[in-house]
């Protein structure tokens, strides 16, 4: 029994510590990857951008299903973005609040005969509706049928070649589709870009502009900014350094529609529908059979915010379908692992997911029962324990930290000392009680899907007015 655990043991801490070479690994090219991104920059690209008539024109599609307290701020945002030609369509997906009529009132709506080329089938569409006041707005109503429904009624809508898909509750920076489509002008074969997601809570909105960008004011919100600050700063460039951005938020995506079509579009029965999305278009477009002559970048320079949860419950739902849709978007798609003809999708990037990231809460509370074992049969002291657990806790410290550094480094660090010690603390705070809950939460999510079979959705983020934000 003592050899078994002995092996338990060693195989738990190779575990860990591959883990974590990893994730070194990723920060070291995430940083040289945005450093040759800046450096590769020139004062007046984005000017030149702005003001190109050959500057691909973008469809930005916002899928929404009862978001009215929020709806007219978004839409304000997407309207004024600096870019050349760019339309905003917003899909109601079956919405049982005032969205529609909000929509109606305040963009001078009417209704207009149009119909779009499905290439993906779709719940109906009952109406269609054009601005008076903004030519570049469009709104349809449907029938619910989810998120990734309402895109693919959105993308059928949609009359130019890029596709820009966002939330309902995200605030993108005025140049944000500029950043997120220069990749596209200096590399004609790509297929897809993702960019930078932050938590709005704390944003100052009037209008649609952002006035002042600040930090959330609660813990929880507070270890999320860390936690975003991290996945998105060097994990995600690191990966897409790697070809192998499996992962690209539903929150800020953009396009070709040409591949969106091809790849068939999102899954409308999927928890998490932009995961398995992007593992799905991963496969598509670095699959060999096909040429595998396309790439998804990503723009560390095109931040949009979205709104966190900043209550327990909230958090925790969000979490457990987080968990969900990630084994659900992993086993769906599992013949891509280990699969030479996916490249480096295949052979790194999900076996990471499957293993360092759904299967990591399940190894963590082995090696916590491991502990106990090893504690209660004498094998191990308590000193030898705590020693363990201080080291896993400062390399979490460690690795965060240069996360948080390297967005210091860049112009959207935060906006005073004040607020960077803030960032600091919430580092510290994070292995002490916010891990060990999110910890929870992945493992009821895990037991929930493979034993009791759930996809539902879980609760629904409740939105909260700019101004009540604020």
């Amino acid at each position: 029994m003592m050899t078994i655990v002995h092996i338990l043991l060693w195989a738990i801490l190779a575990y860990f510590v591959l883990l974590h070479l990893i994730y070194l690994l990723l920060v070291c090219l995430g940083s040289a990857q945005i450093r040759r991104y800046e450096n590769a920059i020139t004062f007046t690209e984005f000017d030149r951008i702005s003001k190109s008539e050959l500057s691909m024109p973008v469809s930005l599609i916002i899928p929404s299903h009862n978001e009215a307290p929020i709806i007219v701020s978004t839409v304000e945002n997407a309207l004024k973005l600096n870019y050349p030609a760019h339309e905003v369509i917003v899909v109601d997906d079956g919405s049982t609040d005032d969205t529609m009529a909000i929509l109606r009132d305040h963009f001078q709506m009417h209704r207009v005969d149009k119909h779009g080329r499905k290439q993906v089938e779709t719940r109906k569409v009952t109406a269609v509706y054009e601005s008076a006041a903004h030519p570049n707005f469009t709104v349809a109503a449907k029938e619910n049928g989810r998120r990734a429904d309402a895109i693919n009624a959105g993308a059928a809508l949609s009359r130019y070649p890029l596709l820009c898909v966002i939330d309902a509750d995200c605030v993108l920076e005025t140049d944000g589709l500029l950043h997120m489509a220069r990749p596209f002008l200096a590399d004609s074969n790509l297929a897809a870009a993702g960019g930078v997601v932050r938590p709005s809570n704390g944003l100052s909105v009037e209008n649609g502009t952002i006035t002042r960008r600040g930090l959330p004011r609660t813990l929880l919100g507070m270890n999320q900014e860390v936690e975003y600050a991290r996945s998105f700063q060097w994990a995600r460039t690191g990966l897409s350094r790697l070809r192998s951005m499996l992962c690209i938020s539903g929150a800020l995506l953009l396009i070709k529609k040409s591949v969106f079509d091809a790849a068939g579009g999102p899954w409308p029965e999927s928890i998490t529908d932009d995961m398995e999305f992007a593992i799905r278009l991963n496969g598509h477009i670095y699959d060999r059979r096909s040429g595998g002559h396309s790439s998804i970048a990503y723009a560390p320079d095109a931040v949009c915010y979205t709104e966190v949860p900043e209550t327990l419950p909230l958090y925790a739902s969000q979490r457990n379908r987080w968990q969900r849709g990630t084994l659900q978007s992993i086993f769906r798609h599992w013949r891509m692992l280990f699969n030479p003809r996916y490249g480096m999708t295949g052979l790194f990037g999900l076996p990471f997911f499957l293993f360092f990231e759904a299967l990591a809460p399940i190894v963590e509370l082995a090696a916590y029962t491991l502990a106990v074992i090893l504690l209660f049969a004498g094998l191990a002291s308590l000193n030898e324990i705590f020693i363990l657990v201080f080291l896993a806790y400062i390399t979490g410290v460690f690795l965060t930290l240069l996360a948080v550094l390297i967005n210091e480094s860049s112009r959207w660090r935060t906006v005073s000392w004040r607020e960077f010690w803030k960032m600091i603390a919430a580092i510290l705070l994070d292995n002490l009680g916010f891990h060990q809950f999110r910890l929870v939460c992945s493992l009821v999510g895990t037991f929930q899907y493979v034993f009791l079979r759930r996809r539902d959705l879980g609760a629904k983020m409740e939105r909260l007015s700019p101004s009540t934000a604020l």
